[in-house]
């Protein structure tokens, strides 16, 4: 109730930030008094950031946590072997609930793995350590995973940002953009529904095991890893209000799959993301053959459709229109692949497409 009291005062334009400091004091006093511990022993919920040459934007991701209207949380970061400022903006990160260690450079699936092992929260945020959370996103997860026990991951929208933080495009989640519930695990081998992990909360026991919490690279190991969590669990969908600011970098993994436009239609960078989702442990239990090989081909025109995106927001509207026309060859029955195919032959209309896929940026 108290963490609820402090959401909604967060919200009122009346609400001074002095007076919600005092109130965030006194719900995590009450909280102490009534367990008889210290509060800051018991988290509720961790956000596990691994962070690989994130110094630009990792103070806004960390202050983002510690902006939070729920106070009962933990924060590790994992520092993959970093060469920038990362190692110097960790030692500023001034705040008891956050840890932060150092490992060599391995990847972001055993940078989670790390952090993940060294949390004690029954909740769990993966965040990308450039991304932003909203000030109610951690409160809201929590209450929804609270009132729903038979939930083991609660997931919402997100807000496109551009590299240096401005928002993007269309302000609400993806137009026409699909909100399965309950088993969704043929839903997300099918296409993947959510941006970044950030936009999801897990419970622990809907954490998968350490091989599935990435992929083989960094390209796709956010499908994978929320795959891995619909094998066991149920996912529930928490409504059209944003819960994270998901930056789009023009240097980033996903980005530069759209790098050269004039190359032949062609998925290969997915082919490790695609070898590791169908070797999910028991799918051949869930799944016939023939169901199997038809999720597979749809994935396929899922990956040639996510590589179209990328080269419409880069403008390269021929490339764009090669891979959205592979995509439907293919199997892709998404209406938002049709839309954005019909936008690269009439780029006046993309400034409404945008709402399908986010915004596009002039520059790479």
């Amino acid at each position: 109730m108290g963490e609820c009291l402090v959401r909604v005062l967060s919200v009122e334009k009346g609400v001074s930030g002095k007076l919600l400091e005092i109130v965030k004091v006194v719900v995590s006093c009450v909280g102490c008094f009534k367990s008889g511990r210290n509060t800051m022993s018991e988290p509720a919920i961790a956000v596990v950031i691994p962070a690989y040459n994130a110094g630009p934007f990792l103070p806004e991701a960390i202050e983002s946590v510690r902006a939070q209207t729920f106070v009962k949380w933990e924060c590790t970061i994992v520092d993959d072997g970093s060469t920038d400022e990362t190692p110097i903006q960790l030692k500023s990160a001034r705040d008891p609930r956050i840890r932060s260690v150092r490992q060599e450079n391995r990847g972001a699936r055993e940078a989670r793995r790390h952090g993940f092992s060294l949390t004690r929260a029954p909740k769990i945020v993966f965040m990308d350590a450039d991304d932003r959370l909203l000030p109610d996103t951690l409160s809201r997860y929590a209450c929804f995973l609270d009132d729903h026990p038979s939930v083991g991951v609660a997931y919402g929208e997100r807000i496109l940002i551009s590299e240096e933080g401005r928002p993007l495009g269309w302000r609400r989640g993806a137009l026409f953009n699909k909100h399965p519930e309950g088993d969704v695990l043929e839903s997300i081998l099918r296409r993947p529904f959510l941006s970044t992990p950030s936009q999801a909360c897990l419970r622990r026991e809907a954490v998968p095991s350490a091989k599935w919490l990435g992929g083989q690279s960094q390209l796709g190991g956010d499908w994978v890893l929320l795959a891995g969590s619909a094998l066991e669990s149920r996912f529930a969908y928490l409504g059209k209000s944003p819960l994270v600011e998901y930056r789009i970098r023009r240097c980033s993994t996903l980005r530069n799959i759209a790098s050269n436009p004039q190359c032949a239609v062609g998925i290969q960078e997915y082919e490790p993301v695609l070898s590791s989702l169908f070797s999910l442990p028991g799918l051949g239990a869930r799944f016939s053959a023939a169901k199997l090989s038809r999720l597979r081909r749809a994935a396929t025109a899922s990956c040639l459709a996510i590589k179209a995106q990328e080269f419409l927001r880069c403008r390269e509207y021929c490339a764009a229109r090669r891979y959205f026309r592979a995509a439907l060859r293919v199997g892709s029955r998404d209406i938002r692949d049709f839309l954005c195919l019909v936008g690269t032959y009439f780029p006046s209309l993309l400034c409404w497409t945008e709402s399908l896929y986010g915004g596009t940026s002039p520059k790479r």
